[in-house]
Formats: C-alpha cells, sequence, structure tokens
C-alpha cells in the first residue's frame, strides 16, 4: 500500500487565500505608510495627491489658453483636449518620478519577511494611481459642471485608454527604477527623459494631424494609442483616431514580464538591515 504524501489542491486553495489576504494586507499598510511619510497628518494631507496634477494641468490650461491660437485647436476645443491629454500624462510621469528611489527609501522594511520589492513598487505606485484618477475624474468633472468642457461620448474608450497608460507607465517605470537603483546614469537621465518624452507621447497632439509617413513613427510610441483611445471616447466620432489594441497588449505584457524579473533580480543587490 503506497502512502500519499503532499497536500491536495482544496488544501492549497485556502493557503493561497491566506497568503493573499496577508499581502493585501502588508501592500496597504504600505500605502498608509508613503501617505504619512510624504503627506503627514496636517493640512489636507493626501488630497494633494489630487489637487497636485490639477494645479499643474490648470497651469498648462491657462499658459496655453493666451497662445496666438486662441482656445482651439484644429477645430478642438482647447480645454477638454488639454484634460484628456495632461492629466492623464501625468499620471505616466509621476509614476516615473515616484519610482526612483523606491527601494532604497523603503529597503529598512524589508526586514519584516512578509514584504519583498514587489510590494514596495505595488504601494507606491497604487498610490500616484489613485491620486491621477482621482485628479482625472474631479478636474473634469468639476469643468463639466462649470460649463467647460461637454460630457463624453463614450466612458469604455476613456477607461481602455487609462487601463493601456497606467499599465505601461508602470512597467516602465519599474524598468527605470531598477535600471536607477543599479546605474546613477540612469537616474540622472529619468528627469529629462520624462520632460522630453510629453513631446512624443501624443499628450499634446492628434496622430491624424501629423503627415502620413509621421504618422508610422508615432503610433510606434505605445502611450500615443493612449492618449488616442481616451480622446476617441470624449470627442467620439467628430474626431478620427488611430489606434491598435492588440499591439498595445502586446507591449505591456512583454514590459511587465521584464519588470518583474528585473525586480526579482534587484533582490540580490539590496542589503537588508
Amino acid at each position: 500500500m503506497t502512502r500519499q504524501t503532499g497536500t491536495s489542491p482544496s488544501a492549497d486553495a485556502p493557503r493561497f487565500a491566506d497568503a493573499l489576504r496577508i499581502q493585501v494586507r502588508v501592500i496597504t499598510a504600505l500605502v498608509m505608510r508613503e501617505v504619512h511619510m510624504r503627506y503627514g497628518r496636517k493640512n489636507i494631507g493626501f488630497l494633494w495627491l489630487m489637487f497636485e496634477p490639477i494645479l499643474f494641468a490648470g497651469g498648462v490650461i491657462a499658459l496655453r489658453s493666451v497662445l496666438p491660437y486662441g482656445k482651439s485647436n484644429h477645430g478642438i476645443d482647447l480645454v477638454p483636449f488639454l484634460m484628456t491629454g495632461y492629466l492623464p500624462f501625468l499620471i505616466f510621469r509621476n509614476l516615473l518620478q515616484r519610482g526612483m528611489h523606491c527601494v532604497q527609501a523603503n529597503h529598512s522594511v524589508l526586514y519584516h519577511r512578509q514584504v519583498n520589492l514587489l510590494d514596495l513598487y505595488a504601494a507606491r505606485f497604487i498610490l500616484e494611481i489613485v491620486g491621477g484618477i482621482a485628479a482625472f475624474v474631479f478636474g473634469c468633472g468639476a469643468l463639466t459642471l462649470l460649463g467647460f468642457m461637454e460630457p463624453p461620448k463614450d466612458l469604455i474608450p476613456i477607461y481602455a485608454g487609462l487601463f493601456f497608460l497606467i499599465w505601461f507607465s508602470a512597467g516602465f517605470a519599474a524598468l527605470l527604477s531598477v535600471g536607477a537603483e543599479m546605474h546613477t546614469l540612469i537616474e540622472k537621465i529619468s528627469h529629462p527623459l520624462s520632460y522630453l518624452f510629453i513631446v512624443i507621447s501624443g499628450c499634446f497632439f492628434m496622430v491624424d494631424w501629423l503627415p502620413t509617413d509621421y504618422q508610422k513613427v508615432a503610433l510606434w510610441v505605445p502611450t500615443v494609442h493612449c492618449f488616442e483611445l481616451i480622446r476617441s471616447g470624449y470627442f467620439g466620432a467628430s474626431i478620427r483616431v488611430h489606434f491598435d489594441i492588440p499591439f498595445l497588449a502586446a507591449v505591456c505584457l512583454a514590459q511587465t514580464f521584464f519588470a518583474i524579473a528585473a525586480i526579482r533580480g534587484l533582490r540580490k543587490w539590496v542589503a537588508v538591515e
């Protein structure tokens, strides 16, 4: 008679559920720690997560409003065009900037057995994503109520565009952050890169405005597809958009694979105190 060893799938299920519950609690605790470290308990605290991007976007809109071409560009109202471009772009930029030094700033908590490097990145990125989405929803909602923007034509493409933008930004920020932990040169170029990237990101132009040859080049940039998706949802059939969802999904999947592998590889570089 053979004696069976090991565990059955039914026995593994509760263990997985318990592990998942612990991981959620760990990430939640890290998010709260990040909020307290960054904003403290005074004034409006974590609400700065939402108002900070709105202030940035408000400044850009005010600046662009005084430029010679007035309040519209290519027949599109300037305010909704910038709100559907610059506010989502701030999610990308903030993830890049906050991803820097993520491990250095939090390596002391790695002393706890339940905390790993992926948790540190997840906590910091979740905070930025929640703040960015809240700023986008609140900013667009307030301007719609005030009459500066029309309600969006279709919310589904907007959700899809934001989803892919966040997915791509998190993977890119994680890869850049791991590189910066290993080489200071990558850290130094990350800030200029985040500002220069705004030119080709698609947040300030539509692909259809470009000459045909430049359109093909622009569509190699994943974020261009994200902004085209968001604007197709907001403006509807009044504009012509260009995007490729399978291309976006393939890029994000490949980038996520390399980002997770890079974070796991970073573990041996980090000294736990």
